[in-house]
């Protein structure tokens, strides 16, 4: 499973790494990880890209809602 961690990545700067990592590792039926940490502003960001792919996006697991869940 591959993972992008945006800890400590500019806002400004989010969009243009998600579409590189969304296109670099676009597999059928893969499950991909962006890290985002628990702030609301980074996956509101990153949502908005993911929103443009065909992907399924849910927020991390019960126990660590610090990451955004992707299958392509």
């Amino acid at each position: 499973m591959k993972k992008l961690d945006l800890h400590g990545v500019p806002h400004e700067e989010v969009p243009d790494l998600v579409h590189r990592f969304i296109n670099e590792n676009w597999r059928e039926g893969q499950e991909l990880h962006v890290i985002t940490g628990h702030s609301r502003v980074m996956k509101r960001i990153a949502r908005d890209v993911l929103d443009m792919y065909d992907v399924e996006v849910e927020e991390g697991d019960p126990r660590n809602t610090g990451y955004l869940r992707i299958m392509t």
